[in-house]
């Protein structure tokens, strides 16, 4: 029965070991996930600038054909 308990206290170690530090694990997650926020606010300000070049764009084409 020890040794029941053992084996299944070493499974459950790496069971935790693989859910926090393996490959694809909660660790791997939060660093994905802060990378997403950074390059959601990257593209943010990319999209108000490209915004700001169509309305000139859209403005120096009215003057053209006035």
């Amino acid at each position: 029965m020890r040794i029941l308990k053992v084996l299944l206290f070493l499974l459950f170690i790496w069971l935790q070991y693989s859910l926090w530090v393996g490959k694809n694990g909660i660790l791997d997650y939060i660093k994905v996930y802060k990378k997403i926020i950074v390059q959601k606010k990257i593209n943010e300000r990319l999209e108000t600038e490209n915004n700001k070049l169509l309305l000139e764009i859209e403005d120096l084409n009215n003057k053209i054909k006035d």
